[in-house]
């Protein structure tokens, strides 16, 4: 605990209070006692005969009210020689008082009236702690529970983890054909809180996708293109294979949503969500409708970590 300041600044101006009352009484009392010296007919109100005992009294007043209280609390243990047992005051006075105190003391009184200078605790040999030191002790410590715990290689070992289902999803994709190509391009969301922000952090999955192309023969393009001059490609289908390999918990499938484009409704937005710790991704993709049946290779699972959603366009006939 600290030194309570108020309370010793109290005490000291008590004790130089009683002090000056006394010095005043002595001061009144040889004026008193000069006056019956010079032939007066009052009798001096203490019984001192000499001009001699009167100064030597003054003398010994002003001497010790110089002398510092500090050096006088700790003459008292030393003449009795016992435990301290008296109050929080003797108790508080055990300080080490350095040389030349007297002048330094009277300078003080002087200068300050016995007021304390506020000590700065920048210029002191002392520990001190800020918010700013506080949290990057804390930072530096979690590094070293991570570091001891081996979880900083967490991230490699998900990545390997990550490659192996790149592998495993070609696999179930089979070798790609020559009208089909990879589309690695996902489109950056808005800023979104999530409500488990706070225990894990939000990152985006991999994901590994192939977007069908070729032509449609309808009867539009039978009567204006052939072989050697075939009509422009246009996409048929999808594949996205998204890999969850951390989610906290494995039972939730992932979910898919479709949104057209306010300004240009060709094109919608395919936004898959899933839970901790990953992010929403989206894609965007053609506004056609879909096929869902099993005959079209569509397909909405999740498996081993990975979201699978494959899926081709409907194809209409050519009417004139």
């Amino acid at each position: 605990s600290g030194i309570n300041a108020e309370y010793w600044v109290e005490i000291s101006r008590e004790r130089i209070r009683e002090k000056h009352e006394e010095i005043m009484k002595r001061r009144e009392f040889a004026k008193k006692t000069k006056a019956a010296a010079g032939g007066s007919a009052v009798n001096p109100l203490f019984p001192i005969n000499e001009d001699t005992e009167m100064q030597a009294a003054i003398d010994s007043a002003i001497e010790e009210f110089k002398k510092p209280k500090v050096e006088k609390e700790l003459e008292k243990p030393k003449k009795k020689k016992k435990k301290n047992t008296g109050t929080k005051d003797e108790a508080a006075m055990k300080i080490v008082v350095k040389d030349n105190s007297d002048e330094l003391c009277m300078q003080e009184y002087e200068d300050l009236c016995y007021t304390p200078i506020r000590v700065d605790t920048i210029d002191m040999d002392a520990l001190v702690y800020t918010d700013s030191k506080i949290l990057k002790e804390i930072q530096e410590l979690r590094t070293q529970v991570i570091s001891s715990r081996g979880l900083a290689t967490r991230e490699t070992k998900a990545g390997t983890r990550d490659i192996d289902l790149e592998e495993q999803a070609q696999a179930l994709m089979g070798a790609a054909e020559e009208d089909e190509e990879l589309f690695n391009n996902d489109i950056e969301l808005d800023s979104k809180t999530y409500s488990w922000a706070d225990k894990y952090k939000p990152r985006k999955p991999r994901f590994y996708n192939r977007v069908h192309t070729g032509y449609e023969w309808n009867k539009y393009n039978q009567t204006h293109y052939d072989q050697d001059n075939p009509p422009p490609k246009i996409v048929q289908g999808y594949k996205f294979n998204i890999f969850y390999t951390d989610l906290i918990d494995p039972s939730v499938t992932p979910e898919y949503k479709l949104t057209v484009f306010k300004d240009d409704k060709e094109f919608c937005l395919l936004r898959i969500t899933s839970g901790p710790p990953y992010e929403d991704i989206a894609f965007k993709v053609l506004n056609k409708e879909w096929e869902y049946s099993n005959r079209y290779s569509f397909k909405s699972q999740f498996s081993q970590g990975i979201f699978q959603l494959w899926f081709q366009f409907k194809k209409y006939r050519y009417r004139r």
